[in-house]
């Protein structure tokens, strides 16, 4: 049977795509500077007989399989990039690239495609349609991401791409996969905010206007927005994780600088964000007479999971991995990603991988320098997806 077929096709190339996971994540690289594990990934293409489009979207990697079958063309996607934060893990193979890190697993998401390619590569007799791989650079470069540059480039063409899938390792148990139909994660938004007071001496505060008092103010009349005039069912997350003023303890600041995120995974709630949030930004600066700037950038839109493709998905993890380790979500979550671009396009499915086991349950905290993946989840992503592809071309 084929499905007897591919666990022992799993097995044999186990080891090996362990091994290049723990090469790429010893040698992390950032956002379009991935031209090690580019190279990496299509001299990997390569060694098995596949044609390879390098440099798509910079540092993209681009390959097919049985592009004589294109009548119909599934996509899977994994990225590349790193993070720029100093590992502070005890692995024998930690990252050797001073303050880069793979705090998010692409290393683990790179291996797992490779380790499909070599499993298809050897059953593509048997895959009635073409596949496409896609490596991606760029994921974590918000608000501009990789998959734009490579739609830009005509990754969804030549062939066209009829559907699209991807998967993102989380902190769910090892062996698990997690997926749910629409909203699987958030609009991945960022505001900045300035606070343009008047400074005095801080003996006199009466002769200025507080840009810290109103910073103080704002802060908290902010968080209203979420808890009193967004849905209670809605998805809504509104941080604000920096802040800036002040030159000196007996100076009155007339500066004041606001960062944060806004996440939010209804249509309702992404179009009425920005403008309520001037709207509480200008009524607090008025009352203490202070002026502002704003800005609200849009980042990567909400990743919407097609309801009938992910239907096709569920029901193959649940014949591929079993149905007690398909976690069905109640809520999409608040996290961005930049394949949002791709499902804009093309219907497709994101799924969470489990990560987490007791060798790492206090570990398992995704841009974290401690960061640490259960590599047993290499197997369990490897086999889902694999069987997606095999269900899809049925």
């Amino acid at each position: 049977m084929l499905n007897d077929k591919v666990d022992k096709l799993i097995d044999k190339y186990l080891d090996e795509v362990i091994s290049i996971r723990r090469h790429i994540h010893q040698n992390p690289e950032l956002s379009l500077n991935e031209f090690e594990t580019s190279k990496l990934v299509a001299k990997e293409l390569k060694k098995l007989g596949l044609q390879v489009q390098e440099g798509v979207g910079k540092t993209g990697v681009v390959s097919n399989l049985n592009l004589n079958k294109a009548t119909k063309t599934l996509m899977i996607r994994a990225d590349m990039d790193a993070l720029p934060i100093q590992e502070e893990t005890s692995l024998e193979f930690k990252s050797k690239n001073q303050g880069v890190m793979h705090a998010c697993g692409h290393d683990i998401h790179t291996s797992i495609l490779l380790g499909v390619t070599k499993v298809l590569n050897e059953i593509k007799d048997e895959i009635n349609g073409n596949v496409k791989f896609v490596f991606q650079p760029a994921e974590e470069n918000n608000p501009v991401g990789g998959a734009p540059l490579m739609i830009k480039e005509g990754v969804l063409e030549n062939p066209h791409v009829d559907n699209a899938v991807a998967l993102h390792v989380w902190d769910y148990p090892t062996g698990t996969v997690a997926v749910k139909p629409n909203a699987m994660m958030s609009e991945s938004n960022r505001i900045f905010i300035t606070i343009k007071g008047k400074a005095s001496h801080a003996s006199k505060p009466h002769e200025g206007h507080d840009a810290i008092v109103c910073a103080a103010y704002l802060i908290t009349q902010l968080q209203t927005i979420v808890s009193r005039n967004t849905d209670p069912s809605d998805v809504v997350v509104l941080t604000l994780s920096k802040i800036n003023g002040g030159i000196r303890y007996n100076v009155l600041p007339y500066e004041v600088s606001i960062e944060g995120t806004v996440r939010c995974s209804s249509v309702a709630a992404c179009e009425s964000l920005p403008d309520r949030i001037e709207e509480v930004i200008s009524n607090v600066c008025h009352i203490h007479g202070c002026d502002y700037e704003y800005e609200f950038n849009h980042g990567y839109p909400v990743t919407f999971n097609d309801p009938k493709l992910t239907k096709l998905v569920k029901k193959s993890l649940i014949n591929s991995i079993g149905e007690d380790n398909l976690v069905e979500m109640d809520n999409p979550d608040t996290g961005g990603e930049d394949f949002s671009f791709f499902a804009r396009e093309v219907p497709s499915c994101f799924m969470f991988l489990g990560c987490k086991s007791e060798k790492n349950k206090d570990t398992c905290i995704l841009h974290n320098s401690k960061f640490d993946c259960d590599e047993d989840c290499i197997k369990t992503g490897i086999k889902a997806i694999v069987n997606i592809v095999i269900d899809y071309f049925k």
